[in-house]
């Protein structure tokens, strides 16, 4: 198998995982026409339709599925090797990419990253702000910090404290809850919610807790917020007589194949005792 093929299963994949030439192109990093022209090009080339166009995006058809899972194989093949390679490679130094949500990305880590490189200037660190979990088996970042409940299966870390959440308004009286959209709908404050509130009771929302802290500033309703976010802005209050108490985890997390490469075994640690400093200031 040449590069060539290996880089067109990349493109039918992410076309069948994502069902759009736009959501595939974001997820590649390239443009939409990039992404028609190599599955125009493929199903040309191999004499076989892959995918159906309907008004709703792209999907697989039934004959193709077979060629698909295929391609699925190689892709773990070679997936496999290449975190082989990353795990074997026992330099200090080198790039180092670590994603996070917004808040984090944006109010904790710039500062932490900050000393980890001066403290380590043979390091290259990259932040990837995303509210949405990226799949590191994939490699697409090298560390995690989330808030969860728990590691998922592959994920080897530790817990660098914990995210505590408070009820917050611009100190009006009556405010509706806003609501907890995107990724933000599979949170613990956003399961409350579910148990706890009526729909009659919420208003507009949002999937990030950066926009939510901004729009009940501006007055739009009452939001969970982590308390770093919230005890900060001094636009905000606590909400009179809310108080449900809710902690997530944060952990700091790699994939167990790579997790005592140096260079993320360094960072990984550093990351765990900065951000548990920072949070309990």
């Amino acid at each position: 198998m040449n590069n060539d093929n290996w880089d067109d299963f990349r493109y039918m994949l992410a076309v069948d995982r994502y069902g759009s030439l736009n959501a595939a192109a974001e997820a590649l990093g390239v443009t939409h026409a990039t992404v028609l022209r190599r599955v125009v090009a493929f199903e040309q080339r191999s004499g076989c339709a892959i995918f159906r166009k309907s008004p709703s995006g792209y999907s697989a058809l039934p004959e193709a599925r077979t060629i698909l899972s295929a391609m699925e194989n190689v892709e773990d093949a070679v997936l496999s090797v290449e975190r082989a390679i990353v795990g074997a490679n026992r330099s200090p130094v080198g790039h180092v990419r670590i994603t996070s949500t917004d808040s984090l990305c944006q109010m904790v880590l710039p500062q932490i990253l900050n000393e980890i490189s001066k403290e380590y200037p043979g390091l290259e660190l990259t932040l990837l702000s995303s509210n949405s979990h990226r799949d590191l088996s994939r490699l697409t970042a090298d560390i995690a910090v989330r808030p969860s409940i728990k590691l998922e299966d592959g994920l080897v870390g530790e817990r660098s404290g914990t995210l505590s959440f408070g009820v917050y308004d611009d100190g009006s009286p009556n405010r509706k809850w806003m609501r907890l959209d995107g990724a933000l709908s599979r949170s613990l404050p956003a399961k409350w919610l579910a148990e706890n509130v009526n729909t009659e009771q919420t208003t507009n929302g949002a999937d990030s807790f950066l926009v939510l802290q901004q729009m009940a500033a501006s007055g739009a309703g009452k939001t969970f917020l982590p308390e770093f976010i919230g005890d900060a802005d001094p636009r905000l209050h606590r909400s009179p007589g809310m108080n449900p108490q809710i902690e997530v985890p944060l952990w700091v997390a790699t994939l167990e194949e790579i997790a005592q490469t140096p260079r993320f075994a360094v960072v990984q640690r550093a990351l765990v005792e900065r951000i548990a400093k920072a949070l309990a200031n």
